[in-house]
Order: C-alpha cells, then sequence, then structure tokens
C-alpha cells in the first residue's frame, strides 16, 4: 500500500477512508505535471520548436516535439503519484489486450467522423476544398508521418487528460464528475490556442466528454487514442483544415472556410463550428446509450 493509500482513523480535509482525497491527489498531479511542462519548455522549445516550424504551417515534426513537451511531463508526474499510491499503469487506463486493434478501430472511426463533418461543410457551401500540391512521393512519406504524429497526439492527449486524472476521479467521486473535470479541463487549454473561439471550446468540451465516454466504455484507453489520432489525422493531413486556428503544411487536400464563421468554423476549422456541435453531440449520446465494457 502507498503512503496516498492509508486511511484515517479520523476522515478530515486531507484525508478519508479510502486514504488521501481524490481531489489533493489532482491537485498534486496537476502542479507535478506543470513543473515538468515549464522545465521542459524552458530548456527544449526555444532550441528545437523553430527549426521544425514553417511559414507554411505545422508540420508533423513540430507536433511531435510540442506534445513530447506534455506527454513527457504527464508521464514522469503519473509515475510519481502511481508510486505514492502503490499502483501499476493499469491504474492509468492502459490495461488490456487488443490494444492495436482497438486503437484501429477508433482511428477509423475518428477518419470517418470529420469526413461526415468536412461533407456537411462542402454541402451546405460552408467550405471550398483545393488538392494540397503534394507530388507521389511526398504525399506517401506525409501521410505515414502524419498518421504517427496524429496518433502521437491522441496518445498524449488522452493519457495527459484521461489517465491518472480521469481515473482518479472516478475512483474518488464517480465517473461523471470525472468526465466534467477533465472535459472542462480539456477546453480550457484549448481556449488558449490562438485563433480559438468559444463554439470551438464548447466542442473541445465535447470532444472530451466523447473520448471520456469511450473509455469508459471499451475499459481502457486505446479505443479513445485511436478516435482521437483518426480525428487529428484526417484533420491536419487528409483535409488540412486549420486546427484551432492554425494552419498545417504538407497536407493532401486544402479545406478553406466559406461564409458565417459560425458554421463554417472560420479561422478556428471545422471545430469551431455548429456542425461539429451537433456532430460530437451525436457521437457523446450514442456512446452514453452504448454497454459499457471492461478491459480484456
Amino acid at each position: 500500500m502507498g503512503w496516498l493509500e492509508r486511511s484515517a482513523p479520523v476522515p478530515g480535509l486531507w484525508r478519508a477512508g479510502q486514504g488521501v482525497r481524490a481531489g489533493w491527489r489532482v491537485a498534486m498531479f496537476l502542479a507535478l505535471t506543470a513543473g515538468f511542462v515549464l522545465a521542459g519548455a524552458a530548456l527544449a522549445a526555444p532550441f528545437v520548436l523553430p527549426r521544425l516550424h514553417t511559414g507554411a504551417g505545422l508540420t508533423p515534426g513540430f507536433l511531435a516535439i510540442n506534445e513530447a513537451l506534455l506527454v513527457v511531463p504527464a508521464g514522469l508526474a503519473s509515475g510519481i503519484m502511481l508510486r505514492l499510491e502503490g499502483r501499476g499503469l493499469a491504474a492509468c487506463g492502459l490495461a488490456g489486450r487488443r490494444r492495436a486493434a482497438r486503437c484501429a478501430a477508433g482511428f477509423a472511426l475518428g477518419v470517418g467522423l470529420l469526413a461526415v463533418l468536412a461533407a456537411l461543410l462542402l454541402l451546405t457551401g460552408h467550405a471550398r476544398v483545393a488538392w494540397g500540391g503534394l507530388g507521389l512521393a511526398a504525399l506517401g512519406w506525409y501521410a505515414l508521418a502524419w498518421a504517427a504524429a496524429s496518433l502521437f497526439i491522441g496518445f498524449t492527449e488522452e493519457f495527459t487528460f484521461r489517465g491518472y486524472l480521469l481515473q482518479t476521479l472516478t475512483r474518488g467521486g464517480g465517473f461523471w464528475q470525472a468526465l466534467m473535470f477533465t472535459s472542462l479541463l480539456f477546453a480550457a487549454l484549448h481556449f488558449s490556442n490562438h485563433g480559438e473561439g468559444w463554439l470551438g471550446a464548447l466542442n473541445a468540451a465535447l470532444g472530451g466528454a466523447v473520448f471520456a465516454l469511450g473509455i469508459r466504455r471499451s475499459g481502457a484507453l486505446w479505443w479513445s487514442i485511436g478516435l482521437h489520432g483518426g480525428w487529428d489525422y484526417a484533420e491536419n493531413f487528409l483535409f488540412g483544415t486549420p486546427d484551432s486556428g492554425q494552419s498545417c503544411a504538407f497536407t493532401l487536400l486544402r479545406l478553406s472556410p466559406a461564409g458565417a464563421p459560425w458554421l463554417s468554423g472560420g479561422a478556428t476549422g471545422p471545430e469551431g463550428s455548429l456542425f461539429a456541435t451537433v456532430l460530437l453531440t451525436g457521437a457523446a449520446l450514442a456512446l452514453w446509450a452504448w454497454p459499457v465494457n471492461k478491459p480484456e
């Protein structure tokens, strides 16, 4: 039994019957993660990220390094907290078999959902599409590079927001409280992105709810990692749309907004569209109604 798991003879503000209360554990995790992120950004970001950024937009390498500056701190913070609790990585939602299969199934659905959103925008006249300009050899390379980067983004953000955080809050106060907190935190950090609007932040919260429900449904992170990665892959590479106000370089297509920003997404990208709100709400309701499984 870890130090954080030791119960108090008389429950108080710090400890209860199950050890240190979940809220304090979450605060410790967030403080550790923030500290490691600041240290990593100070040491690495000024020297590495500028070399990987192009005037044409974000590249797979830039995003991979950027995500590493989050997932490494989150991994260190999770490791410290799990050590203090006497738990293993399974407590962060990384248990289960058929990980690759579940990740692939989620990836395919994520691509499909973004494709439906792109189709809605095109059919209603709220987007225009053009060829991205890649040659055949470059197309194959960037298709693979963006797939790897997108899956890494999916792993990083699901592990950070819905790994230790979601699992700890679920154990301490229930799943719905955990879903609400992690989704609002996910939206708040998206809202800090340059070019993000209020509708985009709302859709980020809905997306967070979808990912959390996917974890509840499947019993582990893997399906939601794939879903998150597939959505980003379609957004960043296949359709080349703005992502939270930032454009990507080396894409298959170029989907640009047209018409009212609240329908087209405007500079935010499709994630800032009311069509995305409807689509993500439908996905959340479908997952809410789906039977809950246990990890295999």
